[in-house]
């Protein structure tokens, strides 16, 4: 390899750097096209059904890819001992249609939502039968307490039974 000389390299870069300016020159702006783009309904459609047939075309694409790995590439030369995995193979796969799994789908919901529903009023009978009783057990405590002699005094007895049930149920 022979060493470049100076002016070859600063005409080779002059030459790379004129090639990049003419790249980066502004394109005058367009009033009209700008307008068209911003304001048309047309245009607007007309991307919309651009962006919507790509769409389409990459499902199809994609369902395509799908189908090619589904399928078998080599058929087995192999045969099996067993009568019944041959008839298997012969018989072709029924495949699931959207409107099958749309309803199964549904039904499956159906029964979570019936499931969520049960429990549900389960927790509320389980919540009215402890308001039940602990609204049973007040009303006796509250007989309990508002009793009182004929003079006018409170009975002993059952606040004395009150407090031995507290203590035998703290220990």
């Amino acid at each position: 390899m022979k060493p470049e000389g100076k002016l070859e390299k600063s005409s080779r870069f002059h030459k790379n750097k004129t090639e990049k300016d003419e790249s980066r020159i502004k394109k005058p702006f367009d009033k009209k096209t700008y307008r068209l783009k911003k304001y048309s309904n047309k245009y607007k459609v007309e991307q919309w059904e651009d962006r919507r047939k790509k769409a389409v075309l990459r499902g199809f694409y994609k369902d395509l890819e799908r189908e090619n790995k589904n399928a078998p590439s080599k058929p087995s030369l192999i045969s099996s001992d067993n009568p019944h995995e041959e008839n298997k193979e012969k018989q072709p796969k029924k495949k699931r249609n959207a409107f099958h799994s749309a309803k199964l789908e549904f039904q499956r919901k159906l029964d979570e939502k019936k499931q969520r529903k049960e429990e549900i009023m389960r927790a509320k009978a389980e919540r009215e039968e402890a308001l039940q009783k602990y609204k049973q057990k007040r009303m006796e405590n509250y007989k309990k307490l508002s009793k009182k002699t004929r003079k006018g005094q409170p009975v002993m007895k059952d606040r004395l039974e009150m407090l031995l049930e507290k203590i035998q149920q703290t220990t």
